[in-house]
């Protein structure tokens, strides 16, 4: 419809000699005055190659001014768009464009890197500024049909659908989502051609059409069926397109490709850029696109213009917080925030496995000599009180025989379980479900060729870890919080795997000590794809966490802090009235003299921030702690964006955070530090997380449950420790 839109709009305003941009609804944008009101017919071809005449009628709505508001915003943004879709050497790829010619083939890898650029409009304290950033899109050089091929008795709707896919043929690119693999059609099968009036088969019209030479046309293969989402049939239905598998590449990566540690590796030496590298390209970028021509043809006339040079903005360091184990203060490693949890290490609060079991396919002497000589080392180096496991031998590595043995002989018998495995995939899900759902008992799995190599190091992460699950805590961190603070994570995860659909869980982690280390976690069920959280799980959820913090501190809090991932700037409103508002209804049924901050965490954001080297010659990536809160950040609503993490490689992207709601007496100053704070405080890193720990937690807890517990909730026996990591 958009584009028969614009071919009329061609036919009628190119005969005025008007410059206009259109929005692509029922906006037009003229540089001259016109008349109030006037209409005009255009011919439009339709299917069947009938001319039919087209009434057009024009009306003047508003006269647009150089005042920064949502229309200017958007005006820019439509030519902005406009003039990039005009550059012959950029594909359009959803709302980001990619340069084809300096594409990187790796055929180690079967797949190809396509540079392209982010683009986005930010209105801040200094005025509109355009955030721009490189990316790159991931192309497998296999066709769809190779992938099928491959696939033995799974559901193609399920593995194919939803996925991205280029077309080789076409040019421009053009990318098409892929819906339903229709094994019922073939290229053979035939369809009525209304442009050519004629019954033809998918391969004849491809190789009339495109000129196409490609054997597995004639060969059995399904077709792959896209719905359009925007463009509508001759009778008002949704656009049905179907394409050849042989002749489509998919985009992004598998899971099994993702978990793939060597190819991860090749893939970030060529996307992680180093920061002057980053910076160079991201200049040479956008200093090509202002000079296009193309590009100044559509934005000269206007009077837009973009200055290609980067922004100075101010920016100050926060003080690492003091943190603390069970001995007292721990070294922390300066400008990478990052420590060990060595020899002598005790925790800050150690939780005994007096009462614990073993399962396993072996009783290996590797086995024996792990748990019997390093478990038991390091439990004692780090204060752990732990007993020797009761161990439980399995008839054989199936996940049927593991399930069988723990039910008949561990079950109800022990405080924590402990089991060894070959594959992590399986028995882990299965016996994960009833040990976490059915029967709320903590677990530790251990790959079997995890303790075959520097036994010691993973004794010693394994360890640890089973203390956190138990209800310890390896070290803290100074909050400096001036009333009875509670601190929330909440974060939803669309997940689901290829027998569980669906699966959208909200994770809920909140903090109930002062010192941040005991937590509850809950989780509840939502609609699929739902993104703003579920009224009553909410209410019922957060009523059940301030119940438990007042039944372990003996007082209720004086104040809730919210930490809310999983939203978009586009939700604000939404998240404000319809979760920031039942938390307050919560707060007032519970008749609790108690404050409310709520921030909503962006992490899906492409700022980047560079530093300047010593030398300032040079620039390098943030330091952890690194803290914007003024000139490039909203004048509107109060937001500030943090670097928490350090990174070895590339350049450390900041979060983003947007206090939507705050009645308490907290300074800005004192919600960055405490934020920055909390990044310590994720016991499954010796270091600094992107994120503060309640929301790191919140997302692991409902990735675990819609993926591995398949939507089903802990067992309320586990709702007061961390058994999730």
């Amino acid at each position: 419809m958009r584009r028969r839109r614009e071919y009329l709009l061609h036919n009628i305003l190119d005969e005025k000699k008007v410059n206009w941009c259109y929005d692509g609804d029922a906006l037009v944008y003229v540089d001259k005055a016109m008349e109030k009101k006037f209409s005009c017919t255009a011919q439009l071809t339709m299917y069947g190659g009938e001319d039919q005449p087209i009434e057009v009628t024009f009306k003047h709505t508003t006269h647009q001014d150089s005042h920064i508001n949502k229309q200017t915003v958007m005006f820019f943004c439509n030519n902005f768009r406009a003039a990039m879709h005009k550059q012959q050497s950029l594909v359009a790829i959803g709302s980001n464009y990619f340069d084809f010619a300096q594409k990187e083939s790796l055929p180690q890898l079967n797949c190809e890197l396509v540079p392209g650029l982010f683009n986005t409009l930010y209105v801040t304290q200094c005025g509109p500024v355009m955030c721009c950033d490189l990316m790159f899109k991931h192309i497998r050089t296999d066709t769809v049909w190779d992938n099928i091929r491959q696939c033995r008795g799974e559901d193609l709707d399920i593995v194919f659908g939803h996925k991205s896919v280029l077309l080789s043929y076409t040019d421009p690119k053009r990318f098409v989502i892929i819906d339903h693999v229709r094994t019922d059609l073939s290229p053979q099968s035939k369809f009525f051609n209304k442009k050519k009036n004629k019954e033809m088969t998918f391969a004849q019209y491809m190789r009339e059409q495109y000129h196409i030479v490609d054997s597995d046309l004639d060969k059995p293969q399904p077709l792959l069926e896209s719905i359009s989402r925007k463009e509508r049939d001759s009778e008002g239905k949704p656009k049905v397109s179907y394409y050849i598998p042989s002749l489509c590449h998919l985009t992004g990566q598998t899971q099994a490709m993702k978990e793939d540690k060597r190819r991860s590796r090749m893939l970030i030496d060529r996307t992680a850029l180093a920061p002057n590298v980053r910076l160079q390209k991201i200049a040479a970028n956008m200093l090509a696109v202002v000079q296009n021509p193309q590009y100044k043809q559509q934005m000269d006339p206007w009077g837009l213009v973009i200055t290609p040079k980067l922004i100075q903005a101010p920016a100050r360091l926060l003080h690492s917080p003091v943190m603390r184990n069970g001995q007292g203060p721990i070294q922390v490693r300066s400008g990478r925030e990052t420590w060990d949890v060595k020899f002598n290490w005790p925790m800050f609060r150690a939780a005994g496995l007096l009462n614990w079991g073993l399962l396993t396919h072996t009783q290996s002497e590797p086995l024996k000599q792990f748990v019997d000589r390093f478990m038991t080392q390091v439990a004692r180096e780090i204060g752990l009180e732990m007993r020797p496991p009761t161990i439980y031998l399995t008839a054989s590595v199936r996940t049927d025989d593991y399930i069988k043995c723990y039910q008949q002989k561990m079950k109800g018998k022990h405080e924590f379980v402990m089991v060894l495995v070959r594959r992590q995939d399986e028995p882990y899900k299965r016996l994960k479900r009833v040990l976490c759902a059915e029967d709320g008992v903590p677990s530790q799995f251990v790959n079997e060729a995890t303790i075959a190599q520097d036994a010691l190091s993973k004794a010693n992460k394994i360890v640890v870890q089973m203390n956190c699950k138990a209800g310890g805590a390896p070290w803290t961190a100074d909050l400096k919080l001036p009333v009875p603070t509670m601190i929330v994570g909440i974060d939803v995860h669309h997940g689901g795997d290829l027998e569980h659909k669906g699966g959208t869980v909200a994770g809920y982690v909140a903090s109930l000590d002062r010192h941040c280390t005991r937590f509850f976690s809950r989780t509840f069920v939502m609609k699929e794809k739902q993104q703003t959280l579920d009224k009553q799980g909410l209410h019922t959820t957060t009523k059940g966490a301030l119940q438990a913090f007042q039944q372990a501190n003996s007082i209720p809090p004086q104040c809730l802090v919210v930490y809310r991932d999983g939203g978009s700037e586009g939700e604000l409103q939404v998240l404000l009235k319809a979760e920031a508002g039942e938390l307050l209804a919560v707060l007032k049924e519970l008749k609790l003299e108690c404050k409310l901050v709520y921030i909503v965490v962006l992490k899906q954001i492409r700022t980047r921030f560079f530093a300047f080297a010593p030398n300032n010659q040079d620039v390098i990536t943030p330091a952890p702690g690194t803290l914007v809160d003024s000139h490039v950040v909203s004048g509107v609503l109060p937001e500030f964006y943090l670097c928490c993490q350090h990174v070895n490689k590339g350049t450390a992207t900041p979060t983003k955070y947007q206090k939507i709601f705050d009645n308490s007496l907290f300074s800005a100053n004192q919600i960055a530090t405490l934020t920055y704070t909390l990044s310590h405080l994720y016991f499954n890193w010796y270091g600094t997380v992107r994120v503060p720990c309640v929301l790191k937690y919140a997302s692991t807890l409902a990735k675990f449950c819609g993926d591995t517990l398949r939507g089903k909730e802990a067992h309320p026996k586990l709702h007061g420790c961390l058994h999730y990591l």
